[in-house]
């Protein structure tokens, strides 16, 4: 597979506040006559063509005046800083030059050290909002991609260590089986829909219901949410470092649900509870696995009000009262 040349001026992260995708520009498909005009391979998408709902109205800014004392993307910036000339990056492929089969097969294609520890680090560039973009790669890599991409980024991914330094669209990490994505900005609605395991990290704010129909992994959101977020969910962890809208929590789920900030309201037979030592080394785990630096204490979780009894009951029984 080619191997494109390094620009001089690699792409920079766009940071735009209410906006799930990025710039506007075209790519093309399989079977086009042209790799420069046709949108059958996925098209950009113009920021002003977006959903303005697919993120809460108050969206924070991703900036570097943020509070770092304990949700900081302090880990994450500093690997953030253009590594394009650095001796790690050791393959490099363009999305405009490489078609999304080629490209998938590309990364695929990268030999492995045999060192578990040492992954072999691959560049993606050319990232402009592409839908379906690095679906269903299953190899045990460290991707970076520059720029933001349109719906279903990696969904079905498995092994795959990916950071985007950019926005993505609806339907992140949808089916999310292993390995990890963390996105250095915003995501539209429905991130790690359906994710069975792996690590899902989200350093901006995410749309409506994130985390929905959740079978396992962890999903973290450094900033606020919008409504029915782990909606059908039965298992996993979500995370949400700040505010979210309504219907938060499944009454007959077992996903472990975290807030630190407020939530509009709760879906009907879920309520709030203190931390136990427990769910803090669970929260801990997620938030160190995310490359967050945060105190579990901080945060409360949001339980089905029937498994909370349960769980007093059998605490009842095992740690009885004694005077």
């Amino acid at each position: 597979m080619p191997h494109v040349p390094k620009p001089s001026q690699p792409a920079q992260p766009p940071t735009p506040p209410q906006h799930t995708a990025g710039e506007s520009a075209q790519t093309v498909t399989p079977g086009a006559d042209s790799r420069a005009s046709d949108a059958s391979r996925g098209q950009a998408v113009p920021l002003e063509a977006l959903p303005s709902e697919a993120l809460p109205d108050d969206a924070p800014q991703l900036d570097s005046t943020h509070d770092s004392t304990h949700d900081s993307m302090a880990a994450f910036d500093q690997e953030s800083v253009d590594t394009a000339s650095l001796p790690d990056i050791e393959h490099e492929f363009s999305m405009q030059e490489l078609f999304d089969a080629e490209l998938r097969q590309a990364i695929r294609s990268v030999p492995l050290k045999g060192d578990e520890e040492k992954l072999p680090r691959v560049e993606i560039q050319g990232a402009e909002g592409q839908h379906a973009a690095l679906m269903r790669i299953d190899h045990p890599v460290k991707l970076r991609v520059r720029g933001s991409l349109g719906d279903y980024a990696f969904a079905y991914n498995a092994q795959t260590v990916i950071k985007v330094f950019g926005n993505v669209g609806h339907g992140v990490a949808e089916g999310m089986c292993s390995g990890s994505v963390r996105i250095r900005g915003h995501a539209g609605h429905g991130a790690g829909t359906a994710m069975t395991g792996g690590t899902l990290g989200i350093y901006g704010s995410a749309g409506d219901r994130a985390g929905g129909a959740m079978r396992g992994g962890g999903l973290f959101v450094r900033g606020n949410v919008g409504d029915d977020v782990g909606l059908g969910a039965l298992a996993g962890t979500i995370v949400i470092g700040g505010d979210a809208g309504k219907n938060l929590g499944n009454p007959l789920s077992n996903v472990a649900v975290f807030i630190r900030g407020k939530a509009a309201s709760l879906t009907p037979g879920v309520t709030e509870a203190p931390l136990r030592k427990k769910q803090e080394v669970q929260l801990g785990l997620l938030l160190i696995s995310a490359g967050i630096r945060g105190d579990a204490t901080d945060f409360r979780r949001i339980v089905p009000i029937a498994k909370l009894a349960a769980e007093n009951a059998a605490r009842g029984e095992v740690v009885p009262n004694w005077r």
